[in-house]
């Protein structure tokens, strides 16, 4: 007897209770692992603002390189500004698992939320999620999520308890919430005020020309610091005059887990010297003003998320230390490629560049999706000792990222191309 393809799957229902299952085993796996052994990050957050009252006879200063000692040879400083002390404070009045539970459901709900704007975002672009038909709308957003947690970023992330994704639901919410009252720029201005790279997300107002969106950042980012120099004066002081400029503080800019620009040249062995500085310095200047272009031709279109997506890429990359980690937003970029790069753009080009942007797509998402850091340890064949990892594991953790740069180079020669193409 022939079977219909419908009567081959299970009904949709049933299929939307395994994916709902599946997103409540990684949350709960992932939970897991913070509460018992993960939750490092969190740790320097609260001891953090611990310094502020001396919580639990914590007598450090905000800005000792030694903030949370682990061990004779380990030891992690607090490397954002005051303000972000003073935003964990009420981490330092809690239970640290508490804590770490708190910050847990809070990623989990701006994975939600993520996996729903993609949802939205693809359908109204006219493309259909894999499985979408069968799993409903809730059981596709629920998947999703779950897709995003596993995800590299995200899986270290969590592990670490980072503060990602509080910075990624300020980012997103500045952009997609209706600015009628209060211009837009005043959450990133916060997001800003707790970790600094944020502050890259006013390119996309200054190339709406939304000047006043920009004063908002700005103006909302100066509050952040006189809050610092009011309520921590000394640490502001310490922080904005040494701590701010200190690349020691952050680690090891060609740790085989830095997926900057700086941080993949060093990776193929380009550890020091003038060639260096010519070629880091070079591709921000490459990447910053095609950036800018690609987000005014996307503004022309109306695709918000490929325009936050890039800029997001633009921050990971400009920055002299990015881990793999701080990368949350790689969910977006490789929904942008999906829907809006390759329809719109690459595909106009010729069979060449078509082939080449598929390939480093492919490359760099799944393997920034397996995780660098992953793939540099199967290479080094341990967890120990990976500050003297070998030459071979750098470059092969560096290959997807500058898979995934020379992809969205490709994503803004096409644009120069296409320019008098008609808008779709």
């Amino acid at each position: 007897m022939k079977i219909s393809p419908r009567e081959s799957w299970p009904n949709t229902p049933q299929l939307q209770r395994y994916a709902y299952a599946a997103l409540a085993v990684v949350c709960i796996g992932n939970l897991m692992y913070s509460l018992s052994i993960g939750g490092l990050d969190f740790s320097v957050y609260r001891s953090g603002a611990m310094t502020i009252f001396h919580n639990e006879g914590f007598d450090k200063e905000l800005y000792v390189i030694d903030l949370l000692r682990l061990g004779p040879d380990f030891a992690l400083p607090f490397t954002y500004p005051p303000f972000a002390a003073l935003l964990f404070l009420p981490f330092a009045f809690l239970p640290q698992k508490v804590g770490i539970f708190l910050m847990m459901i809070l990623a989990y709900a701006v994975a939600w939320w993520v996996a729903t704007l993609i949802y939205n975002y693809v359908q109204k672009r006219g493309r259909t999620l894999p499985l979408q038909h069968r799993l409903g709308r809730y059981g596709t957003i629920a998947l999703l999520a779950a897709i995003i947690l596993l995800s590299g970023p995200w899986r270290r992330g969590l592990g670490l308890v980072q503060i990602n994704p509080l910075i990624m639901l300020l980012v997103l919410w500045d952009f997609i919430r209706p600015a009628t009252r209060i211009p837009r720029g005043l959450f990133i201005g916060i997001a800003g005020g707790i970790k600094l790279t944020p502050l890259a997300f006013g390119l996309i107002l200054l190339m709406r020309k939304d000047f006043k969106g920009v004063i908002t950042l700005g103006a909302s980012f100066f509050i952040t610091i006189i809050i610092g120099f009011i309520f921590l004066p000394q640490e502001a002081i310490e922080f904005w005059t040494s701590a701010v400029s200190d690349p020691s503080r952050v680690g090891n800019t060609n740790y085989l887990d830095n997926i900057s620009i700086q941080g993949w040249l060093m990776h193929f062995g380009l550890s020091s010297g003038i060639l260096l500085k010519v070629l880091h310095y070079g591709l921000i200047a490459l990447l910053m003003a095609g950036t800018a272009w690609l987000i005014y031709r996307l503004e022309q279109r109306q695709l918000l998320i490929s325009q936050i997506a890039l800029n997001a890429f633009l921050m990971v990359s400009i920055s002299p230390i990015s881990w793999s980690h701080h990368n949350t937003w790689l969910p977006l970029l490789a929904i942008a490629l999906w829907v809006d790069a390759f329809p719109l753009f690459i595909d106009q080009m010729s069979s060449a560049v078509r082939i080449s942007a598929l390939v480093f797509s492919w490359v760099g998402v799944v393997g920034l999706y397996i995780s660098p850091m992953w793939i540099g340890i199967a290479v080094h064949g341990s967890l120990d000792r990976l500050e003297d990892i070998a030459p071979l594991g750098l470059i092969l953790s560096a290959i997807p990222i500058t898979a995934l740069f020379s992809a969205v180079l490709l994503w803004i020669y096409s644009s120069l191309k296409t320019t008098n193409k008609p808008l779709v």
